[in-house]
């Protein structure tokens, strides 16, 4: 079971369905924020809406599709990072992530971004993660490249949202490429617990 301890109190572990109602009270602080980058926020009305969407990331776990995990302040869910279409035949995953305001600024996303690549190269024998930003959000594409992530190119009009379509950059990080650089990325946390 995928869980781990983070500086500052904080851990990371597999979603589970009792994390809706935590979810859902930080993404509805931060509706407005989560929604100008995440167009699935705008489907989550209200707490069931949450519960449903834990509930279908849990079925999609368990199918091996997919890897949800929390992070966790005490009884508050600080956010979210998933590998999104996972697929082992070609050794591939998609990375994707959100925080809420109240724990941003703090390194929180690259140590729990540094703890899932850590599990997808030695654990779940993955040979490339992907990461896709919108090209005018320069958080995730930051946490991108000082996880050292190769920009491999840019999607041009591969959203569309609020009735404009957005470009998308795409960032690349290859097994060897962790390996080589694994000392100066490596998340400073904890044994595994």
């Amino acid at each position: 079971m995928f869980h781990r301890r983070l500086e500052g109190g904080c851990e990371l572990r597999v979603l589970a369905p009792g994390d809706a109602k935590a979810l859902y009270r930080t993404l509805e602080k931060d509706r407005r924020e989560l929604e100008s980058w995440l167009p699935w926020v705008g489907q989550i009305r209200g707490s069931s809406d949450m519960k449903d969407y834990v509930r279908f990331e849990c079925k999609r776990y368990k199918e091996g599709k997919a890897m949800s995990a929390v992070l966790l302040d005490g009884a508050s869910a600080a956010g979210m990072i998933s590998f999104q279409e996972l697929d082992f035949r070609h050794r591939k995953a998609s990375l994707g992530y959100w925080l809420g305001s109240a724990w941003q600024g703090r390194g929180l996303m690259m140590q729990a971004a540094a703890e899932m690549l850590a599990f997808a190269y030695g654990t779940l024998d993955l040979n490339r993660v992907e990461i896709r930003a919108r090209t005018d959000n320069r958080r995730s594409r930051a946490v991108a490249v000082r996880l050292g992530f190769a920009l491999e190119g840019v999607l041009r009009d591969e959203e569309h949202a609020d009735g404009m379509f957005r470009d998308h950059a795409v960032y690349g990080l290859l097994a060897r490429d962790w390996a080589d650089g694994r000392a100066s990325l490596e998340a400073p946390s904890g044994p595994p617990v």
